[in-house]
Parts: C-alpha cells; structure tokens; sequence
C-alpha cells in the first residue's frame, strides 16, 4: 500500500512547475481531496519541513509546500503554521523576504483556498509585518556589533544601568519617539537588558569572566553607546511581540507607507483589554490610597538613612582600590541579625506595597496573600528574599549618595552595585534568613536563570547562573512583582491556588448574595457524559453556567497569549455543556442532582455558543 502523501506530491509537481504562475495554474486544475484526519496528519507533518526551506532559503520549494498545504486544508495548515511559528522572521534571522512572498503567494489565489476570512487576515498581517524584518535585522546586527566590540563590559554595564532605573524609579514618556531612551518603562529595559544577555550568550559564554569588567564611563561619554544599544534591544523586543501578537492572539498587522500598526481583530477584545488594565491600575490606586491613609510600616529606605545618620551602617561599606576601586559591603553572617532583620514575618512598607500589588491579581481576604507556593516555599518567603536584597540595594545607593563628586559616584555605581555571589555563600545567606538549608536550595533554584534557557528575562529569575556564582542587579530583585513572576515561570499557578479556587468561591458568594441558587465544583453525570461545573446557578427561570479560569492578569504578549488559551478552553467545555443541557429532560436530571426544585423549563445561558471567535 502507498504512504499517504498528498501534500508532498501535489509539492513536487509545484516544484516541478518552476514558475509562480505556472505553480498557479496547476493548482487551478487540481482536484482538492476531502478533509480528513490523515489530510490533517499529512498538512501537520509538512510544517516542519516548510520552516526548513525557509531555513535554508529555498524559495521554490518553500512556496511549493506552502501552496500544497493551504491549498488542500487551507484552515488547518494555517493553523499549524501560526502555532509553530513558522511565518515569523525572527525565526531566520530576521530575514523576511521570503516569508513575504510565501504569503503573498497564498494570498494571489486565496479565491482558490477554503479559508476562513480570519486566515486570509492573518496572511495579509504576515506581508505587512515581513516589510519590518529588514530594520529588525538591522537592529539585531547593531546589537550585536555593539557586544562584539564591547563584549568584555557590555554585560555588567547593561545589567548596573537597569538595576539604577529600578532604583530610582524611572519614569518614562509614552509621548517620546519611538527612537528616544525617555519613552520606555524600567519594565522594558528590563527585556532589554534580557535580550542583550540571550544575544550574548548566542556568541560568547557566559561566565564569571563575564561580569567581571564595567565601562566606567557609561554614564559619561560612552552613556549614547548604551542608550542605543539598549532603545535597538527594545525595539527589536516589539517586533518580537508583533509576531507573537498575530500568530497567537486574533490580532492583525495593516501598513500604510512605513508604518505597520497593530490591532485587535474584534474592537470588543481591545476594549476589553484596556478596561482589564484600567481597571488593574484602578484598583492598584485604590490599595495604594488605603495603605495611605493607615499608619504605614516604615519604609526600607528609611531604615537606611536613619542607620547612615546615626552612624550604625557606615562601617558596613569599605572602599576598597584593588583589584578595582569599588565598595565592599561587610555584613557580619551572624544569624542573630539576620533573624531580627531579615526572618522576621512583619513587613516593612515596601512590602506591604508588593503585597496590594499582588492583592490585585488574587481573590480572597489580605490575609490569604500569604499562601504556600511550593511544599516549603511560601509568599512571605519570597518578600524576605526581597528585603534582603532591597537592604544590599538601599545600603549602597545611600552611601554613594553622601559622594559629592559626581563623576567619582557615577563610576562607584558601576563597580559596586551589581552583586556577584558565589554559589555557597548565597545558599549561606539564604539559609541565615530562614534557618533552613533545604528551603534556601529550593528558594535559589526557584529564581535562579540558566544563561542556555530559551526564554531569559530578569524579572521572572533574577539570579543569573554564571557557573560558581550568581550576578544579581539586587532592585530589580527588590522591585519586581516577584511572587507573582515566581509562579509564572515555574509553573506554579495551580500550587499557589490551593486546593480552593478563591475565583470559585468569589463568584459563588456574589452570586448568593444577589439571590441565586448557585453550586460550586459541582461534578455529574448527564446523558452519559461527565460534567464538571466549576459554578452552576438558577434564577428567575434561567440557568447560567460559569467556568472559572484562574490566571494572573497579562502584562506581557506571551502571557496574553496564555489567558487567551484559557479564554478558548473555557468557551469550548461551556460549548459542550450548554448542548447537553439544552435539553430539558437533562436540565431535569441535573436539577434532581443539584437537589434544586426548580422549573426545568428554562433558559441556559453560558458564552454565546453562536458568537464569532477567532481560531488559531
């Protein structure tokens, strides 16, 4: 018997056709097979081998096996191409030509494709976008020029120049040029400075040796080599993100002249995604106003200046001149400091900040903000690591503070403020604040980066693994969201919610309150089949099912992505359920379950199972 390959012989014949246009009207006389499960196998099986040819930039058979696979399952191959990625010119070193001309030679017989118009769409983005891969390009060549020359300080130099915006609480203007350093959030230098560390590590190892030099005049006369080579990593970070935008996300990319925007495919979804942020920062202003007016917790900064006042602080920093003048700090290792100072459970105000900050991604009282994120890690474990850092952080900046010279200070930061630890003596350090060894390993491992990860980024694991020690930029340990970018990057979500839902249980209560009949967690068998229904409530002769999806607010592309998927799942399983209790013999099945008298005759509501959805 004869291996199913459809798509790999209508490719050869493409192949064999040599021109675009013959290639078009060979298809134009094709017989397009029915769908089906192998068709689908035989499309998904090609996507790998697509991204080759455009690897390789083999422009006819690139083409050829584009066409052969949209040609025949036009919804499903571009599909599996969106969620591999393999249109996006950051995966060929930004060179996008001819990913532009495989799209566009889809798009030049799309009357002859059965594809959705949101596929079309998506084709039309990959043009527009493919026209930006060449200044991508560029921009990923000056970066890496500038780390080429300067690789024996770029590293160093890059992570103290974050570390002081976090320090000093930049503020950016979203008015600024796109080409101006001032327009952009500490946040997005953060990145930055991620995607200099991942181009690094893609051209030298990263080691001690690494971090071992600093460009004492970055902040002087080479301070627009800097500004350039970290506004360039930015913006090639955007064009990253719009890749991720339209392959992941129903957005789409129009351009006009030199100008490519991004934007939602439905006005509902952007709303909706900036009344998400509206409200967040709503009600981040809210705790933040609340804390205010209660008698705050002192602040670790304070702490400081009143230790430098008094004189108690000033012996922990030594200026030291070999083997480069910089200052040392002396923390005597004595566990009875750290437990007064750092081990202990009451908070100073800068984290009882961080705390409402994450109040606002979580469900619950306040106090359930202090919750277990591993077996032995918890929240209130991952603040201390943060005071501990805040004080190294707070400590040096106030000691370079008292320099009135202000080119001896800037030079002082570049040598000093950046901490490189040896392995051991952090897992000391940590073992001080928490009297256990096995909880310190696990709380290192838990934000510790890997120079080799595919996805670098400071604010998720700040402790940079150069083999033997640690390069940690000590605010932007202080500052970050850290609990919260714990979990994300290890996964933890479904650990740190616990065994309750507190999303489950915040929307059973309202609607108790508002006079619904309402079950949560509730599983049954219906028509045979297993429901689980995460809120099921009656009112007024209507039924309504809710399935709840617990997720951190989005504050970066892949995140959004993440949520979507979510979004997507739920409307999927409320589908299913909303055609099973369509009927009312089974809504009587479930009400007799459920122990409601109620009258089965009535409506189910869920998400719209008509409303028009985006497939990616």
């Amino acid at each position: 018997m004869s291996q199913f390959q459809p798509v790999s012989d209508l490719a050869a014949r493409l192949i064999a056709a040599k021109s675009q246009r013959a290639m078009v009207a060979l298809l134009r006389n094709q017989v397009r097979q029915p769908t089906s499960k192998s068709l689908a196998s035989d499309v998904k099986a090609h996507v790998q081998l697509l991204a080759k040819y455009l690897n390789d930039n083999r422009a006819g058979e690139a083409i050829a096996t584009a066409l052969a696979m949209m040609f025949l399952d036009a919804d499903h191959a571009i599909a599996c191409m969106r969620r591999e990625g393999v249109l996006r010119a950051s995966r060929y070193e930004f060179r996008g030509s001819l990913i532009g001309r495989v799209a566009k030679a889809a798009l030049s017989v799309r009357e002859l494709l059965t594809a959705s118009p949101d596929r079309i769409v998506y084709l039309e983005s990959v043009v527009a976008l493919s026209r930006l891969a060449g200044n991508a390009r560029a921009l990923q060549k000056e970066i890496e020029t500038t780390i080429r020359s300067r690789h024996a300080v770029v590293l160093k130099t890059v992570f103290v120049m974050v570390n002081t915006l976090f320090y000093h609480g930049w503020l950016n203007d979203h008015e600024a040029s796109s080409l101006s350093g001032h327009r952009y959030s500490s946040e997005e230098y953060a990145e930055a400075a991620s995607l200099v560390l991942r181009t690094y590590a893609s051209m030298f190892p990263v080691d001690g040796v690494s971090f071992t030099h600093v460009d004492t005049d970055a902040f002087t006369k080479n301070a627009l080599v800097y500004e350039r080579l970290l506004v360039a990593a930015i913006r090639l970070t955007k064009f990253r993100e719009a890749e991720f935008f339209i392959d992941g996300l129903p957005y789409r990319a129009d351009s006009a002249g030199e100008t490519v925007t991004i934007s939602s495919i439905d006005p509902d979804l952007e709303r909706s995604v900036r009344l998400g942020y509206i409200q967040s920062q709503n009600q981040g202003m809210i705790r933040y106003t609340h804390l205010q007016q209660t008698k705050p917790a002192i602040s670790m900064r304070s702490v400081i200046d009143r230790g430098f006042e008094r004189g108690s602080f000033g012996e922990m920093l030594e200026l030291v001149e070999q083997p480069i003048r910089r200052l040392v700090l002396r923390l005597p290792a004595v566990p009875e400091i750290f437990e007064e100072f750092f081990a202990r459970d009451d908070l100073f105000l800068d984290e009882l900040q961080m705390l409402l900050a994450l109040d606002v991604d979580n469900f619950g009282t306040f106090e359930e903000l202090i919750f277990s994120i591993t077996d032995h890690v918890t929240s209130m474990d991952v603040f201390k690591v943060q005071r501990y850092f805040n004080f190294l952080s707070c400590a040096y900046q106030r000691r370079l503070s008292d320099l009135k010279d202000e080119s001896e200070r800037g030079e002082l930061t570049l040598t000093s403020t950046l901490l490189v630890i040896r392995h051991d003596d952090l897992i000391k350090q940590m073992e001080l604040i928490f009297g256990d060894v096995d909880k310190a390993v696990e709380i290192v491992s838990l934000l510790t980066m890997e120079p080799g990860e595919p996805h670098l980024d400071l604010q998720y694991r700040p402790f940079l693994d150069t083999g033997g020690y640690y390069v940690i930029a000590p605010h932007v340990v202080a500052a970050s969201n850290l609990v919260r970018n714990t979990i994300v990057a290890n996964r933890l979500r479904s650990a740190a919610i616990g065994p309750k839902d507190r999303v489950v249980q915040a929307v059973t209560e309202a609607l108790g309150c508002a006079g619904f009949l309402v079950h949560s967690d509730f599983e049954v068998k219906v028509a045979g089949q297993e429901l689980e229904l995460d809120v099921v409530a009656w009112r007024d002769r209507s039924l309504f099912l809710f399935e709840c999806k617990n997720a951190y607010h989005p504050v970066s592309v892949h995140e959004m992505r993440n949520s979507w998927d979510h979004i997507r799942s739920a409307r999927k399983q409320l589908d299913k359920r909303h055609k099973i209790l369509a009927n009312t013999n089974n809504r009587e099945v479930l009400f007799q379950k459920l122990g409601w008298d109620v009258d089965a005759s009535c409506e189910v509501h869920t998400c719209p199972p008509s409303a028009p959805m985006a497939q990616i």
